[in-house]
Order: C-alpha cells, then sequence, then structure tokens
C-alpha cells in the first residue's frame, strides 16, 4: 500500500520503480523544494511506527509516506555571491532562498548557463556575451516569479603565461581527459555528469546536466557521446539531445565510451552487456560478454589499431587486455594486471598496430613482440604513450622516464625533478607534456620535456586555492591542485587540454578544472643526447639557462602562500615565481621582498630562485594578515620588468 500526503500547487510527479527486492524512488524534480523525506513501517512485521529511510526500502511490503515536491509560492531571495568580480565564463555560487528547483538565472540580463539548481543554492556561469561592467544577477524561479538583484562586476578572461585559461566545472573531479572536435570545441565532463562544451579561447558555449560521468566522445560529424553505468547519451552540436541509449541489463562498470574508425560507437559493460558496440544512431549492433575481475579499473580508454586490412579495439579491465575486432569478434584476451601495475595496462597503439603497456609490446593478434627489462624494483607504472615515429614512453616510480626504441631498447632514461603521472607525446615528437602525481600536501605542476633526451624544457605551478581556508590536514591554509588527468593535445601540438583538481574533503567545497596550456612557447634548447646505449643511464634535468642579453625580461608570475598555526603563533611562507619574457622558469635570481606584518612592522628579506625559478620566504609573528612585497629581481644580463610583474601578494590567518 502506498500513501501521501498532497499540498496546494504540487504538481511534479513521482514514480516508483520495483528492482528485484526492493523498491527505488525516483522523482521529476530532485532538488525542488519539499517536505519531509521518506518514512517507512511494515505492519505485516509488527512494525507500527514510522521509521525514516534513505530512498531504499528493502522490506517489498512496507508502507511508504512522503510529502509530494511542490512549487514555490513567492519570490526568491538572493541572499549573496560567492564573488563580486568575475570573468566571463566564471563560475558563480548564488545563495539564498525560495529558489525552487529550476528556472533561469539572469545574469546583465542575459540568461546564464546553470550547473547546479536546488532550493537555496545556485551555480552558474557568466554568459560570454555579459558586458564588461557591474550587472545584476536575477533568480526567475519555476513559478516565473522574480527574485532581488544583485551586482556583479564583470571582467575579460586573462591568460597567465604559458595557461592559456582555465574553466571551473561543477564537479569535484573528473577521471576522463577532455576531447576535442574537428572544429576546436573542448568537451569535457565531471563525476556529477556535467557535459561542457568549450571555445578554444575557454568561453562556455553551453552544458548539460546528467549527461554521464564514465567517458566522453566525439564523431566525425560532432554528435558527443556521453557513457555512465545505465546509458549512452548522444547530444547534437549545439547541446540538444540527440538519442540516448539505456543500457540492459545495467553495468557494474561501465569502463568508457569512444568512436571508432568506422564511425561507430563502443564501450564496455562489465556485468552488463559486456563490450558492445551501437551505430551512429543509437541502435545495438552487438555484445560480447565481459565478467568481473579485480583489481577494479573504473575508468580507462577504448583504444583502436590496425591488423592487417582491418581495424580492432583493444581495452584494459578486469585483468586483462582483450582485442576485438569491430564486428564484435574476439581476437585475444592476456591476463596480467598486479594492483600497483593496473594503470600501466592501458593500452597504446603504435603506428604499426602493435599494442603497447608499460614494458611489453604484442603483434595485434596478441604476439609478445619484446618486453623490456627495467633496471629499477617494480613500485607503480604509468600508461605508455607511443609517438607518430614509434618511440614508447612511460613513467616508473614517478620519478623515472623512459624512451624505448621500436625494438623495446632504451633509448634513454631520466630521473625526473618531482612525482609524475604518465607522459604524452606532441604530434610532432618534439615534447613530453606530464603532470604531476602528487597527493595534496604540495603543490602540482606540469612540466613539458625534450623527446630527445626527457631534460625539462618548462613548468606550471598550480596555484592553492582557497587560500584564507584552513586546511586541517596539511595545517596550512589553502587546498593544493593536483592534476587529475593526463594531457589531450591539439592536432598541431601548440595547445593541450587536462584537468586538475582539488580534495577538500568534501564535494561541495572541491574543485576542479580544465585548463587549456600554451606548449608552442619557445623553450631553451636541451643538451644533446648521448649516443643511446642498451644499459641504463642517469642524467639530472639541467636547469634552463638562457643566454644573457639585455633583451631578457625577469618577471614575477605569481606568488602562492601556505601558513602553519600553533596556538596563537603563525608561520607564513610566501613563494614567489621567477620567469623570462619566454614564461620559462629562471633559476639563480635573487629575488628581494619585504614582509608586512600584522603589527604593521616590515622586514625584508632576500632569496635565490632554485631550479624551478621558485624563491622562498618565511616569518614568522600573531595572527592576522601578512602581505609579501616583491621590490627587486636582480640576475647578470635580464632586466627587472616591474610592470608586467605580480608584486604583492596577502594572506589573513584568523
Amino acid at each position: 500500500m502506498l500513501r501521501h500526503r498532497q499540498t496546494p500547487g504540487n504538481i511534479q510527479s513521482i514514480c516508483w520503480i520495483f528492482l528485484g527486492n526492493y523498491w527505488y524512488w525516483w522523482s521529476s524534480s530532485t532538488n525542488a523544494s519539499r517536505g519531509q523525506a521518506f518514512y517507512f513501517r511494515n505492519l505485516a512485521a509488527g512494525q507500527t511506527i514510522w521509521q525514516h529511510g534513505d530512498n531504499l526500502n528493502t522490506g517489498i511490503n512496507a508502507d511508504v509516506t512522503f510529502s509530494l515536491y511542490g512549487m514555490p509560492t513567492g519570490p526568491g531571495t538572493i541572499s549573496n555571491l560567492s564573488v563580486t568580480t568575475l570573468e566571463r565564463s566564471g563560475y558563480l555560487d548564488i545563495y539564498g532562498s525560495n529558489f525552487g528547483g529550476s528556472g533561469q538565472v539572469l545574469i546583465g540580463g542575459l540568461s546564464a548557463q546553470v550547473g547546479t539548481w536546488t532550493d537555496s543554492h545556485i551555480v552558474a556561469y557568466v554568459p560570454e556575451a555579459a558586458p564588461l561592467a557591474s550587472v545584476t544577477v536575477q533568480v526567475i524561479n519555476p513559478s516565473r516569479i522574480a527574485s532581488n538583484t544583485t551586482n556583479l562586476n564583470v571582467v575579460a578572461r586573462q591568460s597567465n603565461g604559458r595557461v592559456n585559461w582555465r574553466f571551473r566545472m561543477n564537479g569535484p573531479y573528473s577521471m576522463v581527459r577532455p576531447v576535442i572536435a574537428a572544429n576546436g570545441t573542448v568537451y569535457s565532463i565531471d563525476v556529477f555528469g556535467h557535459l561542457y562544451a568549450l571555445q578554444p579561447n575557454g568561453a562556455l558555449k553551453w552544458l548539460v546536466r546528467g549527461a554521464g560521468d564514465k567517458g566522453v566522445a566525439v564523431g566525425g560529424d560532432g554528435t558527443i557521446y556521453v557513457a555512465s553505468e545505465s546509458f549512452i547519451n548522444a547530444f547534437n552540436p549545439d547541446g540538444t539531445s540527440k538519442w540516448s541509449f539505456a543500457q540492459n541489463p545495467r553495468a557494474f562498470i561501465c569502463l568508457g565510451v569512444a568512436v571508432g574508425p568506422d564511425g561507430n560507437i563502443y564501450s564496455v559493460s562489465t556485468q552488463g552487456l559486456g563490450v558492445f558496440s551501437l551505430t551512429p544512431q543509437g541502435a545495438l549492433r552487438w555484445t560480447n560478454p565481459e565478467s568481473y575481475m579485480r583489481p577494479i579499473v573504473d575508468y580507462g580508454e577504448i583504444v583502436f589499431g590496425p591488423n592487417g586490412g582491418e581495424q580492432q579495439m583493444y581495452f584494459y579491465a578486469n585483468d586483462h587486455i582483450r582485442a576485438l575486432t569491430l564486428n564484435g569478434s574476439s581476437v585475444f584476451s592476456i591476463p596480467g594486471g598486479l594492483a600497483n601495475l593496473r594503470a600501466g595496462f592501458q593500452p597504446a597503439i603504435a603506428p604499426d598496430g602493435g599494442v603497447h603497456t608499460m614494458l611489453n609490446a604484442y603483434s595485434p593478434n596478441g604476439t609478445l613482440l619484446w618486453s623490456f627489462a627495467t633496471p629499477y624494483p617494480w613500485n607503480v607504472f604509468t600508461p605508455a604513450d607511443i609517438g607518430s615515429d614509434s618511440t614508447h614512453y612511460f613513467t616508473q616510480n614517478l620519478i623515472q622516464l623512459f624512451a624505448l626504441n621500436p625494438d623495446g631498447s632504451q633509448r634513454w632514461h631520466r630521473t625526473l625533478n618531482g612525482n609524475f603521472a604518465g607522459p604524452i607525446v606532441d604530434p610532432s615528437n618534439t615534447q613530453l607534456v606530464i603532470g604531476s602525481s602528487e597527493t595534496g600536501d604540495h603543490a602540482g605542476y606540469i612540466i613539458g620535456a625534450s623527446t630527445r633526451t626527457g631534460a625539462e624544457l618548462w613548468r606550471v605551478t598550480l596555484p592553492i586555492e582557497d587560500p584564507t581556508v584552513f586546511n586541517p590536514a596539511l595545517g596550512i591554509f589553502g587546498f593544493n591542485q593536483f592534476v587529475d588527468t593526463r594531457t589531450r593535445f591539439t592536432a598541431n601540438g601548440s595547445t593541450a587540454y587536462l584537468v586538475t583538481a582539488t580534495a577538500t574533503g568534501d564535494n561541495n567545497t572541491s574543485k576542479s578544472f580544465v585548463y587549456s596550456l600554451n606548449t608552442g612557447i619557445a623553450a631553451p634548447s636541451p643538451t644533446p643526447s648521448p649516443t643511446p646505449t642498451p644499459t641504463p643511464t642517469v642524467t639530472p634535468p639541467p636547469s634552463p639557462t638562457p643566454t644573457p642579453t639585455a633583451s631578457l625580461m625577469l618577471r614575477s608570475t605569481n606568488i602562492a602562500f601556505s601558513a602553519r598555526v600553533k596556538r596563537s603563533t603563525v608561520t607564513v611562507t610566501g613563494t614567489v615565481s621567477v620567469r623570462d619574457a619566454n614564461g620559462n622558469a629562471v633559476s639563480n635570481a635573487i629575488v628581494s621582498a619585504t614582509w608586512t606584518l600584522p603589527g604593521g612592522s616590515t622586514q625584508p628579506q632576500s632569496a635565490t630562485t632554485n631550479s624551478t625559478g621558485n624563491a622562498s620566504f618565511s616569518t614568522t609573528s600573531g595572527r592576522g594578515t601578512y602581505t609579501l612585497t616583491v621590490t627587486n629581481i636582480t640576475k647578470a644580463g635580464y632586466i627587472f620588468d616591474r610592470t608586467n610583474s605580480i608584486l604583492r601578494g596577502s594572506i589573513t590567518n584568523q
């Protein structure tokens, strides 16, 4: 028996679906304003008191009571915005009440894209066409009643050195690296199922809520495909829905989705449909079983390569690498996947069709071609990447970067300065872009490395987020970004896209960003590689040393802070990043700076930049605001470009 209480104005619908041995509810207005939650009682089991439920009622004979969703009867009220100044396509939190479960946000009179909508909190994005001025923000709730207005100052998007732009997503992280359409549009998804379409200049074109979170791919006609454990969704290039394919049975784990060289869609549904393929119109072509086995692979990339005159698909999951024809016939299954090696088993395809993992290469029929004997004990491996010249790259134990020849012999090896994830080689085989593999206790970073020697060419250090919020896990103010995905290059190799994130311990406050990096800025020429030998060599990365000329300029491009609090004493560290006119880190530059302490006293200090171009300053005093002001930067042959430098930064400790 089903009971409900209904109040005036309740027009949203709710349904119940019987799944096996329990009832599951689904609402048309999940985030709308609502009354009390669900309560259950099973009279057959002697339960006479209503008990609070958690959406799943395992007693199939129980009664349930709930309040239906309702429409707001008055205007919404905006109490505050997360910021007062924001760039176009910037992320805006709107807080207040009586917003309902849907509606429209107007920024400068223009309709804004919305990522989250609840009765008291909305996430909206500043329209790209908003004027660069002070504009009003207003919420129109589902009853078509307008809220009060509040002001927001809209500014232009700015690049910063190698960072062309970054875009904040509405989910806390993403496992999926962005994809790029033929027209340059960048598509990215987050773990909360948002699909974003971004122009090459960082402008948000549109977003879709509930698109999926387990892979994104784009077809030759511009159709975008997004996967989840329940469906494959297809979207037109303007963001409208094209079709949706329901996976029946539902997947235990959906590995991802890809568009094959034949234009059909391919996915892997563990314990569901198995490996399956759809036509571009969303019709099921074939299935091939795929059973679950540990270690868990929650997401992976499906790749394709030639086998003679035919194409095949490859993936790693469930303790094996599998190959199938595009007609669904199994070709081979190679077991292997110790938990600490599983990332390295992600297949990469060489130009000749060879299937590469971190240490091995196989023929398209599954025959082992070669295996590389690494000189280091096994710990962790990254996926391999293969250049268009068939050079094989991978990282072992976070710091050992290898380049192998097409026959599996070592071309070179380098110990990296930091902890790193998997390398991705650019289309012209000139550089690798590698994101760090830090766990949040250090600032994340991204480097470019020479494909000839592995020498570091450039580095981007990711700024700390929320620097005024205390981080109890580290005892500092702020949260470090970490690199969440590998890189995706544009066809000409001049731009690289990847995703970063923070981990605050709360999905509501953790952040994720799509970064666009300029990889085409000239970098110092790396030292020529010695003649390759089969014996591993270890060469520390040299610091970039530009040729001294009067035209070279020094700039302070970032001032980052961290703080440690012990009772009433605060120790603050400020790190100044120094770059030349090309955006390259400058080592051995002397930075002069002055602290202004909470009591108003000043403290001059000097520090020398390290190999990554960073100079650190530290001071200790009481709680309050600390300001670090850069007064001069000197190095022989350089000129301090004060006009284009960041000269001052502050942190407040309450």
